[in-house]
């Protein structure tokens, strides 16, 4: 009878093991797409262009199955974003990602499906959402798969740089990529990392900067990465035309990169290059040489798109210094800094940092599903295998040193549970540090709120300060943003805004928005700023009518510190 279990137990484990191997084979593709991708990750440009035209002119209606037609969407929306061909639509790499979410033996294609629907999303501007899908190809990653992990995350550190991060996620994720890019041995991506990385250094670590970028520099040359080398010397350049405003030495370093351009030809070049070109000319005494490279600016690109830019501005403003033209200059450096100034408040940042944090929190809690799910499978494996050992022990009850052997085994599976546990709680620690550094990136921007509405208020005469006013005063149409806030505030102070409003329903917009802005500590000043009372005095009295709204025995601060700090509510 024993015997009998024990065959019948090996038949269900070979049937198992059958079954698993024919879901894990892979699809035979057609050999033209295989060819094609093998050639779009070459880094000749010529190649890929011509690889794209291939790829365009191939019938979708030639390919016989369902893989290769996921496989040809794939490959196609990875030759249009390598040659630089601006999306308009998702449908392409919908039709990838649908196929290979279905697919599971497919790991690598997926992985590279989400990347360019991030990328398609960026182009759609939809940047929390490229966000979403950088981080699911990021978890989806093999794990020998240095080169997509390195990839995900270059695409998200420049997704933090181009909506200007201030919490240094964007160098994190950089550094990230570079050390999985070295892992991977991908030259060409290191020296994409470095630059970028150099680009951001030079505005907080100058030495730092430098470095990084001789470094990108050094190994571009070796690997005759001419477009790159350009780029290169062309932020080093802009970088020693900054510390030239301090050391008028470090214009002829800057001077000594651009020679380093000229090497190369100067047709062409983007449009930042021949700013730089302008500033440092400028600089040097040389206004219509300087004048000339700004014109060649808008050569090359819609003079519509480029002629908005701080850097175009910044270089007019050098022209005209140099030209003894002070009032214009004057006017230009202005005109520079309300473009720096607006750039630097893109909405877009807390939405990115927000499908981050989201996808983690839900990405931990599928880990411990999971994890959940393991421990339920393996308690059912180990169940069988102490019938099947039982059944073994009793056939061979007098061979003792065999069964002390099959019991040093089960303790080692224990012991696996016990670490896969261990691995979970870090994830869930991970999941805790991002709100942490969520909540202070949130603090921090709000300080700086209350720094430049307190600048306004001093400078009333001052067009910044009037643009700023506008820009922070309570409207409907940013209702959602306040909303955001009303969400930090109730992490901070034990949900008192969303606990508030159920107690007490007959409050309005503006009403919640002095509690939160009282709960926030903002002073009368900024409170009237902020909500467009001409006078700062009259804050009072709105919140003592707001407390008398609220049928409040106390004042609308003691409501807070008594509601916003214990469950208890206070007496009306």
């Amino acid at each position: 009878m024993i015997q009998k279990t024990l065959v019948h137990i090996w038949l269900v484990t070979c049937a198992l093991a059958g079954i698993l191997a024919g879901c894990g084979h892979a699809p035979h593709y057609d050999e033209r797409l295989i060819q094609a991708d093998s050639l779009l990750r070459l880094s000749d440009m010529t190649q890929r262009k011509a690889t794209l035209q291939q790829l365009e002119s191939l019938d979708a209606h030639s390919l016989s199955n369902d893989a290769d037609r996921a496989y040809y969407s794939l490959l196609l929306t990875q030759a249009q974003y390598i040659n630089y061909i601006r999306f308009t639509s998702d449908s392409a790499i919908n039709a990838a990602v649908d196929y290979y979410e279905h697919h599971d033996s497919e790991v690598e294609k997926l992985t590279r499906s989400y990347i360019y629907k991030g990328a398609v999303y960026e182009d759609l501007n939809r940047p929390d959402s490229a966000m979403l899908f950088y981080k699911k190809a990021y978890a989806t990653a093999g794990e020998e798969d240095a080169f997509n992990h390195g990839y995900a995350q270059l695409r998200m550190g420049k997704l933090y740089t181009n909506h200007h991060a201030y919490d240094g996620r964007d160098i994190e994720k950089l550094e990230q990529a570079l050390d999985y890019f070295k892992l991977s041995k991908d030259t060409t991506y290191q020296i994409i990392c470095l630059k970028d990385l150099g680009a951001i250094y030079r505005s907080s670590n100058s030495e730092k900067a430098e470095k990084t970028l001789n470094e990108a520099i050094t190994l571009a040359e070796k690997q005759k990465d001419i477009s790159n080398l350009i780029n290169c010397h062309n932020i080093l350049a802009y970088l020693y035309f900054m510390q030239g405003q301090k050391d008028k030495a470090n214009f002829k370093k800057a001077y000594k990169q651009l020679q380093n351009i000229k090497k190369y030809g100067l047709e062409g070049l983007p449009s930042n290059v021949y700013t730089t070109f302008a500033c440092v000319y400028a600089n040097m005494g040389m206004p219509d040489s300087a004048t000339t490279y700004l014109n060649m600016a808008g050569k090359y690109e819609q003079d519509t798109l480029y002629r908005g830019t701080t850097t175009y501005m910044e270089a007019k403003s050098q022209i005209a210094k140099a030209q003894g033209d002070e009032h214009n200059y004057l006017k230009l450096s202005y005109t520079s800094d309300r473009i720096s100034f607006q750039s630097l408040q893109d909405p877009d940042i807390v939405n990115i940092m927000y499908a981050e944090n989201d996808f983690d929190r839900e990405h931990a809690k599928m880990l411990e599903s999971k994890q959940r799910q393991a421990r339920y499978t393996t308690g059912a494996i180990v169940a069988a295998v102490i019938l099947s050992l039982l059944a073994l022990a009793l056939l061979f009850y007098r061979r003792a040193h065999r069964y002390d052997r099959l019991i040093v085994e089960l303790k080692d599976q224990s012991q696996s549970q016990m670490n896969d546990l261990s691995d979970l709680q870090g994830n869930i620690n991970e999941m805790k540090i991002n709100d942490e550094r969520l909540k202070g990136f949130i603090s921090s921007h709000m300080g700086m709120m209350r720094e430049m509405i307190e600048a306004c208020y001093h400078e009333p005469n001052n067009r910044i300060a009037e643009n700023m006013k506008r820009i922070v005063k309570f409207q409907d149409s940013n209702k959602d943003n306040w909303a955001k806030l009303y969400d930090y505030i109730d992490m901070e102070r034990n949900n008192i805004m969303t606990r508030t409003r159920e107690q007490y329903p007959q409050l309005n917009d503006r009403d919640l928005l002095l509690l939160a802005l009282t709960s926030m500590g903002f002073s009368y000043i900024q409170t009237a700023i902020i909500m467009g009372y001409s006078n700062a005095t009259s804050v009072s009295v709105i919140k003592q009518r707001l407390a008398q709204k609220m049928g409040l025995e106390s004042s609308l601060n003691e409501y807070i510190n008594q509601y916003g700090n214990n469950d208890n509510s206070p007496k009306t």
